[in-house]
């Protein structure tokens, strides 16, 4: 899929960014899939980087559907720069989902409707851009730099992506959130990375898969190489905050 033409776009959506001082990386966490509606006994997913100051393991989820505590499976995995932490509601319960941190009320909270099983589809489609901004700090390099994925399907909780030079390289995989509207973000994090967005400018053959809240998995279609546009050469030599 062709990537739009010099579109830039700061997808800095969905989740939270941890305020701190300006000389330190404050670190973003989120739900995925804030608001949707989920099948019973559902999976969810909350992310985090790990690179800044939310970066540490939260305490106990708590769940409640409709007011009532419901129990859950908590599973984490790993993708440097993120941890994502997917949470299996144990229960075949309907209603209204409530989930939170116990005494963690800064991490932030979700509310989905579970309702009988959604007809998801069998693939997903899904548009490129870049994304781009810098946060100003005195000391440290915060930039987010890279290709911004925005799949169809915003009820997905996380992507598996495969990423590779050509075809004569081998895939670099990754686990990634899908943030809130279904954009998944590859690149430049913050005071982190997980992949390089000089190599995203040269183009990459890509496969990704998403997972959905009934713990099935769906293909992205037909978005199989990308590539973002070079960012014009900065004329500032200031330092972290430059353009």
């Amino acid at each position: 899929m062709k990537l739009a033409a010099l579109a830039l776009a700061v997808t800095l959506l969905g989740h939270s960014h941890v305020a701190g001082a300006f000389s330190a990386c404050g670190g973003e966490s989120g739900w995925a899939a804030d608001g949707a509606e989920l099948p019973p006994h559902p999976r969810i997913v909350y992310w985090m980087n790990q690179s800044g100051r939310g970066g540490t393991a939260p305490s106990t989820p708590v769940a409640k559907i409709d007011g009532k505590a419901v129990p859950m499976k908590v599973t984490t995995l790993d993708s440097a720069p993120n941890k994502l932490l997917v949470i299996e509601i144990d229960s075949n319960a309907t209603g209204k989902l409530a989930i939170s941190w116990k005494n963690e009320e800064w991490r932030g909270s979700a509310t989905y409707t579970i309702a009988k099983p959604p007809a998801y589809p069998k693939v997903a489609h899904a548009t490129t851009t870049r994304y781009h901004s810098k946060l100003a700090h005195s000391t440290v390099r915060e930039v987010f730099d890279g290709l911004a994925i925005k799949v169809d399907v915003p009820a997905a909780i996380r992507a598996h992506v495969k990423l590779r030079r050509d075809s004569k390289a081998s895939w670099f995989e990754l686990d990634a959130p899908v943030e809130k509207g279904g954009t998944i973000r590859i690149g430049e994090l913050g005071c982190s990375s997980n992949y390089q967005p000089d190599l995203l400018e040269k183009g990459v053959d890509l496969e990704v898969t998403l997972f959905l809240p009934d713990n099935t998995s769906i293909p992205v279609d037909k978005l199989t190489h990308a590539s973002i546009p070079k960012l014009a050469k900065p004329t500032s030599d200031k330092p972290w905050d430059a353009e």
